[in-house]
C-alpha cells in the first residue's frame, strides 16, 4: 500500500505503475479518477485503464477517445438491475446489450410454474416464452429435448420487456363500480382526517332536516314530500311563501320551530362554505407541493430520482411503463418529464404514510426505493408494504451484508447493493474489456461477457452463448456456429473453469 496523493507521479511510480497491467481508479471524484488514469497512461503507455465515472455520458466519450479504457458509472450499471427487478421480481441481474443505448436484458430465476410451464421441453419453453432457458435445476445450457416439470427451478435470459410478461399473475384491473366506491371511500377518509368537524356538521344538518320534515308533516298537515320542500326552503332561507305556518294554521309553536330551523340552516351553510374554502386552499397548497392522488393501474412507484433513480426511470419509460416518482428535490430533468406528462411526480417525503397514500399502492406493479440513504429506502419500503403487503418491493442498500439481511427478514422481493452489482464488473474489466458483470445460479458463478464475431471467441469449457445482436435486433443463440460476421455476442463463462485466453 502506497500512502501518497494518488494523482502524484511519485505515488504512481512507487505503486509500480511502469510494470502494471491495469489501473483501476474508483474514488468518488470523477475528476480525480480521470487525472490518475491520464498520469498512469503517460508513465505506462500500454497500461489498461478501468475508471469509475458517475457521469455516464462523459465516461462513454472517454472510452471512445482513450485507447484500451473502460469507464463505469456505478449508478447507471446498478440501475439496470433495479429496473429489471421492478418489472420482474425474479430478476437477479440486468444489463444493456450490446451497448449503453441497447435494450434492457436480464436473468430471471423462478419455478417453472411461475413461467407458466408445466410438463414441456426446453425447446418448446423457449419458443413459447421468447427467451433463452439457461439452466433447469443444476443443468446449465440444457438440450432442447430436455424435459421441464412445473416444480423445476429455471433460469431464463432475455429482454426484460418479454420476461415481465412471462409471469402467470392476475391483473389488478378494478371494475368501474369498485373504482367509484374507492373514490367515495377516499373522500370520506380525507374528510374525516382533515375536516372531522364537517362530518359532525353534515350529520347534524341531516338530522335537523329529517326532524323538521317530520314535524311539519303533522303540524301543518302536509305530505312528507311537501314537508321536506318547506323544511329545505326554510333551512336555506329561500322563503317562497307558497307554504307558511300562517296559511297552514300551524300555530305559534310552528313559528318558533321554523325560526330555529332558519338559524340552524344559516349556521350550517356558513360552516360548509368555510370548510369548502379551506379545502380549496389546502388543495392549492398541496398542488404547489407536488402532492396529489394518483389513480393508475400497474404503475411502478420510484422513490428517489438521483443518479440511480433517474436511470431507473429512463429504463422504465423505454419499456412503456407508467411511472410515479417520489422525490423531495427533483432535478430539472425530472421536472421536465413531469411537465411533459411522461411521469407522475410527487414532491413529498417518501417515508410519510400520508405521501405514500397518494401513490395508489394497492394497484401498483412494484415499489422501487433507490435514494442515497439506506434508512430512507428501508422505511419507505416498509411503509409501502403496510399499505399493500403483496406489492413487490425493490430496495437499494449500500451495505451488501445489510442488503441480504433485509431481503431475508422482510417481505421484500429484491434488495441489491450497488457496490456488489458493480464491483465484479470492474474486476472483470481489468483483464477483459468485454466483461458486463457476474451472476450466480446452479451452484456456480458466471462471468457475463460481450464479444464481436470478428474477435477471438471464448473457448473456456462451459461457455454458454445467449444472444446475438444482429441487424439491430436480438437473436437467441445456442451455438457459436450460428453466429454471423457482424454479430455482437453475449455469453456467460463459469468462473470455476475460466481460463486466460
Amino acid at each position: 500500500m502506497v500512502q501518497l496523493w494518488p494523482a502524484d507521479d511519485e505515488a504512481l511510480r512507487a505503486a509500480g505503475i511502469a510494470e502494471a497491467v491495469c489501473i483501476i481508479p474508483v474514488s468518488s471524484d470523477d475528476r480525480l479518477n480521470l487525472q490518475i488514469a491520464l498520469k498512469a497512461r503517460e508513465l505506462n503507455p500500454k497500461i489498461r485503464i478501468v475508471l469509475r465515472q458517475f457521469n455516464r455520458a462523459l465516461g462513454h466519450k472517454i472510452e471512445q477517445n482513450l485507447a484500451d479504457c473502460s469507464a463505469i458509472s456505478p449508478a447507471a450499471h446498478a440501475a439496470a438491475t433495479y429496473a429489471g427487478a421492478s418489472v420482474d421480481p425474479a430478476c437477479v441481474y440486468a444489463l444493456q446489450f450490446p451497448d449503453v443505448d441497447g435494450p434492457l436484458v436480464g436473468f430471471s430465476e423462478r419455478a417453472a410454474r411461475d413461467f407458466g410451464l408445466r410438463d414441456t421441453t426446453v425447446g418448446e419453453a423457449e419458443r413459447r416464452l421468447g427467451v433463452r432457458v439457461v439452466t433447469v435445476n443444476e443443468a446449465v445450457a440444457p438440450e432442447r429435448a430436455a424435459r421441464i416439470t412445473r416444480d423445476d427451478r429455471v433460469v431464463a435470459f432475455g429482454p426484460m420487456e418479454t420476461l415481465q410478461h412471462a409471469w402467470r399473475r392476475h391483473r389488478r384491473t378494478r371494475p368501474q363500480l369498485r373504482r367509484r366506491r374507492e373514490w367515495l371511500a377516499d373522500m370520506l377518509r380525507a374528510a374525516a382526517r382533515y375536516e372531522p368537524f364537517l362530518i359532525y356538521t353534515f350529520a347534524f344538518a341531516l338530522l335537523l332536516f329529517l326532524a323538521g320534515s317530520l314535524y311539519f308533516t303533522f303540524q301543518l298537515h302536509l305530505s312528507f314530500v311537501e314537508a321536506m320542500y318547506f323544511t329545505a326552503s326554510t333551512m336555506f332561507t329561500v322563503g317562497y311563501g307558497d307554504i307558511t305556518p300562517y296559511n297552514r294554521h300551524g300555530g305559534v309553536l310552528s313559528l318558533f320551530v321554523a325560526m330555529a330551523i332558519m338559524v340552524g340552516g344559516v349556521t350550517i351553510a356558513g360552516i360548509f362554505i368555510a370548510s369548502i374554502a379551506s379545502a380549496f386552499s389546502r388543495a392549492q397548497e398541496t398542488a404547489l407541493q407536488g402532492l396529489r392522488r394518483v389513480r393508475a393501474e400497474d404503475h411502478v412507484v420510484v422513490c428517489g430520482a438521483g443518479n440511480t433513480g433517474t436511470r431507473v426511470i429512463d429504463f422504465l419509460l423505454d419499456m412503456q411503463q407508467r411511472v410515479v416518482v417520489l422525490e423531495q428535490s427533483p432535478s430539472t430533468l425530472v421536472l421536465e418529464l413531469a411537465r411533459t406528462r411522461r411521469i407522475d411526480l410527487l414532491t413529498g417525503d417518501a417515508t410519510s404514510d400520508d405521501t405514500l397514500e397518494f401513490c395508489d399502492l394497492r394497484s401498483a406493479l412494484s415499489f422501487v426505493a433507490v435514494t442515497d440513504s439506506d434508512t430512507t429506502n428501508l422505511e419507505a419500503s416498509l411503509g409501502a408494504l403496510v399499505q399493500n403487503p403483496q406489492i413487490p418491493v425493490v430496495v437499494r442498500i449500500n451495505d451488501p451484508d445489510f442488503s441480504r439481511l433485509i431481503e431475508r427478514n422482510f417481505n421484500i422481493a429484491k434488495s441489491f447493493s450497488a457496490s456488489e452489482l458493480t464491483a465484479p464488473m470492474i474486476a472483470g474489466l481489468a483483464r477483459f474489456p468485454g466483461t458486463r458483470g457476474r451472476v450466480a445460479f446452479a451452484d456456480e458463478s458466471f462471468n457475463v461477457g460481450v464479444r464481436s464475431a470478428s474477435d477471438r471467441l471464448p473457448r473456456a469449457e462451459g461457455t454458454v452463448p445467449l444472444y446475438a445482436w444482429r441487424a439491430g435486433k436480438l437473436r437467441p443463440i445456442r451455438d457459436f456456429a450460428e453466429m454471423e460476421p457482424e454479430d455482437q455476442l453475449l455469453y456467460i463463462v463459469p468462473l470455476s473453469q475460466f481460463k486466460a485466453e
